[in-house]
């Protein structure tokens, strides 16, 4: 199973995201406690951050093209978009990841592969 993205701290510092042993990501107190489930989350999800107001994480589906960045509610599980994030010449991208956002939300950083071949076609080869 892979990892979700990164660990995410929550704006107020009492609670990150992290992967248990069973390969599925919590929210952990970081003084200490049960970690609880994140409702909505699914396999193909990356975390990205906390939203500033600590209820919700920033999410996006790996592989997804455009990348989907939506708000997940903790409590509900609900999904709220945000953006879908592209570059401009999308030729050859296969994926973006990780998506970096700014503490506040408010800007973004992100990174892509991107793979050009050339196909040289022969006719009336021997």
């Amino acid at each position: 199973m892979r990892i979700k993205g990164s660990n995410a701290v929550s704006p107020d510092g009492l609670y990150v995201t992290a992967t248990g042993r069973d390969g599925k990501s919590y929210v952990y107190p970081v003084g200490g406690g049960e970690p609880r489930p994140i409702p909505g989350l699914t396999e193909d999800d990356e975390i990205s951050r906390f939203t500033p107001d600590g209820l919700s994480l920033y999410v996006f589906r790996h592989g997804e093209m455009p990348a989907r960045v939506v708000r997940l509610n903790l409590a509900t599980g609900r999904r709220e978009p945000w953006k879908d994030v592209l570059p401009n010449d999308p030729a050859g991208v296969a994926t973006i990841t990780p998506i970096l956002l700014t503490p506040d939300g408010r800007s973004y950083a992100y990174s892509y592969p991107r793979i050009l071949s050339q196909l040289f076609l022969g006719e009336g080869l021997k």
